[in-house]
């Protein structure tokens, strides 16, 4: 018999395969949709973004300093770490508080779940770069509405709130309830 402690636990890892190109960026971005919103009910997620407000002094319902917090945390605390060569790993949020080290997709599963955890609405943004790959997207990153305003927060650059990777091709994807809903954007 194997009995397993409750300090120790053995994390999940769930293995998916998912198609090559659009159609397979398309597949992780909604897992990575439905990723958020389950970081965003742990409540070990919740506790630390809190804890970060408290650290960075915002004021209650100071609703841009939340998110200017939590965007500045993540920047300054998670290392950028490309997967393992030829695999593509998706971290939860909790993950991402104990490694604090990802590429732009957990950086936005972490970044996203903290937000909503604490009452911001997050969406995503697939950004495509290659003019002769129209909506071929190689990076993710959230934007949070802040008082009826989506502004821009990829914390894998050293970019201000409010900057935008200068993509060629732009899809905005609304997380919801049945998955996430997508709109195209072109510059």
């Amino acid at each position: 018999m194997i009995q397993l402690c409750s300090r120790f636990v053995v994390p999940r890892i769930r293995i998916y395969r998912v198609p090559n190109g659009t159609r397979g960026t398309l597949v992780t971005a909604r897992i990575i949709a439905r990723m958020i919103p389950d970081g965003a009910k742990d409540f070990y997620v919740r506790q630390k973004a809190i804890q970060i407000f408290r650290a960075y002094g915002v004021r209650p319902k100071d609703r841009l300093g939340e998110v200017s917090a939590l965007f500045d945390w993540v920047r300054r605390n998670v290392r950028y770490t490309r997967d393992i060569f030829r695999v593509e790993l998706l971290h939860s949020a909790r993950r991402m508080l104990e490694l604090q080290a990802g590429d732009c997709d957990d950086m936005t599963i972490l970044l996203g779940a903290m937000l909503m955890s604490t009452g911001h609405p997050v969406r995503l943004v697939l950004a495509g770069f290659r003019p002769n790959r129209p909506h071929a997207y190689s990076h993710i990153y959230p934007e949070v509405n802040v008082r009826g305003r989506w502004i821009a927060i990829d914390a894998t650059v050293a970019k201000p709130m409010g900057w935008a990777p200068p993509a060629l091709w732009k899809r905005v994807c609304e997380i919801e309830k049945e998955g996430m809903r997508c709109s195209f954007k072109t510059r």
